[in-house]
């Protein structure tokens, strides 16, 4: 990934948990032009991983839906996710999705024993904006992502 990919990616995520923060809302005009332009610049940097990712984000659209349909993700988290995808690849994209659920389920016991009050939600969109920053410091040391497929 590039670094004007890196930097795309940084602030989508920091706008993302911004706006999760201050309205409980992902906007889409902050994930929808990400993703655009993550694959314009696949598109332009390496065409032959299109197809897999692209795969990786429908994927993604198929297996968050029913936690949608739960009450348990909003829609923007799955675009979030979605979005992610072709900055980070599938290794990473998967590390970085796992790394999310698990900060937010931290958080989530965190705010239980502190509020004691099952109603409060996490706002995912901050979970995964420390999982984005940590996998690209990783990937900054040139530490491979743990999941290769």
């Amino acid at each position: 990934m590039t670094e004007n990919g890196q930097t795309i990616l940084l602030i989508m995520a920091a706008a993302s948990a911004a706006s999760d923060l201050s309205t409980g809302k992902i906007y889409n005009f902050v994930v929808l032009p990400a993703l655009a332009g993550g694959f314009g610049i696949l598109i332009a940097e390496a065409p032959q991983s299109v197809p897999a990712l692209l795969t990786a984000v429908i994927l993604t659209f198929l297996l968050l839906y029913p936690l949608w349909k739960a009450g348990g993700l909003g829609a923007g988290d799955i675009k979030l996710f979605a979005a992610m995808v072709p900055y980070l690849g599938i290794g990473w994209y998967l590390t970085c999705a796992a790394l999310s659920f698990l900060i937010a389920a931290v958080f989530s016991i965190i705010i239980l024993f502190v509020h004691r009050d099952p109603s409060r939600k996490v706002h995912l969109a901050v979970p995964v904006g420390i999982s984005v920053m940590l996998c690209l410091l990783l990937r900054q040391f040139g530490i491979q992502s743990p999941i290769q497929l």
